[in-house]
């Protein structure tokens, strides 16, 4: 473990800076359906049925999974090449095709373009993390996490509010328009002004580092600590469709309330996420530092209260108009804040077992279990609303979140012996 302090320059925090505004305005590309499920479905001609199936499961496959697809690419080369110039690249494969969606005619064009902006947000992640972790060393790395799930939080709960807001007044189309602009501006100043840390600097192994080997990839899917973290990603990401696919909707229109105010629950649940993943990584790493042990149950322990508002949430009953929205906004607030508490911290677990030199790779197998999740899950989901309903195929999923809280238990006996 290193537990020496970071030494930033200036150049560094302006790298950061624009690093932490080019992933808000990326993820907030990242729900902007959601609030006009039923608006977009409407000028693409599908009933109730095709909308669950085609927008909400068939959309997030594609999207996802050509998206961890190319994670691995980018993934790969982060260990060995530029991961400035590599950040260049997926950002305008993330943000041509969000600006190019606000003028889709048809589904195939809509079906293709969500899928090319994929590769923009699966290409980041990687790359993100690896600078991350070359900027701090391990006793800082969970908080470093929290406030870029700050950053991103913020993206993605700002991004769906403004599509409930824009979508009804303005078409579900300009959304996407609007969020996708500024990166453009924000991209040049990054290519003009912004460093990237020396590989490694942060640990005490910095030093040259050369092409990854099959070894050094076979130690790292051994690692027990690793294949933990992979598994909960790909469980943990299915229940999460049901807050940022489905459930603007499904308040709006089988719960009673108006989709701004289902969007303003919704935004709710992704700020309280945020401010839950941003504690998350604080009291995280103060655990890490008295124990390591103590951040995998902090993050088990989170994931299983916050089951609990988030079946309150889904089992709501019907209501009328005018109904105050105090209650699902409180439940939102609870489900959002522990259910995020994870998020940090496993990605500190896995930037602390994993060597400079295949961090990168790691977090692109990370990403595809993630998209995996990410991707079938809506795909699943949307497969048990046609078997059973919208309200029971999410109580499915939102016990799939015991699954994780598990497999990150196990993480107790496994990760104190394999860091590095």
């Amino acid at each position: 473990m290193v537990t020496n302090g970071s030494q930033l320059d200036k150049k560094d925090y302006l790298s950061l800076s624009l690093l932490f505004i080019l992933s808000f305005f990326l993820f907030a590309d990242q729900n902007l359906m959601g609030p006009n499920l039923s608006q977009i479905a409407g000028e693409f001609g599908f009933n109730d049925i095709e909308r669950d199936i085609k927008l909400g499961g068939e959309i997030s496959l594609v999207f996802w999974l050509i998206g961890g697809f190319f994670t691995l690419f980018f993934g790969y080369f982060t260990d060995i090449a530029s991961r400035k110039k590599l950040l260049i690249i997926s950002m305008l494969f993330g943000e041509i095709p969000c600006f190019l969606t606000g003028f889709v005619q048809n589904y195939q064009q809509f079906f293709w373009l969500r899928a090319l902006t994929g590769i923009g947000i699966g290409a980041i992640i990687p790359i993100t993390y690896s600078l991350l972790a070359d900027y701090f060393p391990s006793n800082m790395r969970s908080a470093a996490t929290g406030y870029l799930g700050l950053v991103v939080g913020l993206g993605i709960g700002g991004g769906q509010l403004l599509a409930g807001i824009t979508g009804p007044e303005y078409g579900w189309k300009i959304s996407f328009i609007i969020v996708s602009v500024p990166n453009f501006i924000f991209l040049l100043l990054y290519a003009i002004f912004a460093t990237e840390p020396k590989r490694g600097k942060s640990d005490k192994i910095s030093g040259d580092i050369t092409r990854i080997n099959y070894s050094v990839i076979k130690k790292l899917v051994s690692k027990k600590t690793n294949i933990l973290v992979f598994l909960q990603g790909i469980a943990g990401t299915v229940p999460w469709s049901v807050f940022f696919v489905y459930l603007t909707d499904y308040l709006a229109q089988d719960i009673g309330y108006s989709v701004q105010m289902a969007s303003l629950v919704v935004f709710i649940i992704g700020l309280s996420a945020m401010i839950g993943g941003f504690a998350g990584g604080l009291i995280g790493n103060k655990l890490y530092n008295i124990n390591p042990k103590y951040q995998p149950l902090l993050s088990a322990v989170c994931t299983f209260i916050g089951m609990v508002p988030t079946a309150f949430l889904i089992n709501l009953n019907p209501v009328g108009q005018n109904a105050s929205v105090t209650y699902p906004l409180v439940l939102g607030v609870f489900s959002g804040f522990f259910i995020t508490i994870t998020a940090p911290n496993m990605k500190a677990v896995l930037m602390n077992v994993n060597h400079p030199n295949t961090r990168g790779m790691a977090f692109s197998i990370y990403n595809l279990a993630d998209g995996l999740g990410r991707g079938f899950g809506p795909f699943i989901i949307s497969f048990f609303i046609l078997q059973f309903g919208r309200q029971w195929g999410f109580n499915i999923a939102n016990g799939i979140w015991f699954f994780c809280g598990i497999s990150i238990l196990l993480m107790m006996k496994t990760y104190s012996r394999d860091q590095i």
